[in-house]
């Protein structure tokens, strides 16, 4: 174990709290793959995926940060080539097929953003 983060902590003089073990499951190869990691860096397995977990937390967002600039491009171009899909299908008299896209892909993001709730889901007027 590393001296940065003790096994146990103090929490009043003479006393110790302790770690209790928990189950995280992992596919053979993800495990393979953080074993390998953390031995690179003189930690085990369990420790490594403990550390990971704590900075995740400490980062604050940090990690959504530097994927926003990949989210908003992948939004961009998805919307030029859905935005030149509509316009061939409608210069191709595919109207009716077009609507049906519209309104398989507004059931679908109704399902996806469904909260439980009677009211429609954010964002979205009911017509």
């Amino acid at each position: 174990m590393d001296s940065e983060t003790p096994e146990s902590e103090p929490v009043e003089a003479g006393k110790v709290e302790k770690r209790n073990p928990h189950s995280i499951r992992f596919l053979d190869g993800e495990w393979d793959r953080i074993e390998a990691h953390a031995d690179a860096r003189g930690l085990t397995g369990p420790e490594f995926v403990r550390f990971a977990a704590l900075a995740a937390l400490a980062d604050e967002g940090a990690a959504g940060d530097r994927l926003a600039p990949l989210i908003e491009t992948t939004f961009r171009a998805a919307h030029i080539m859905v935005t030149k899909m509509r316009t061939d299908m409608l210069d191709e008299d595919r109207e009716d097929e077009l609507d049906e896209l519209i309104e398989g892909a507004r059931a679908l993001q109704d399902e996806l953003l469904d909260d439980g709730s009677d009211e429609p889901p954010q964002g979205r007027q009911t017509d």
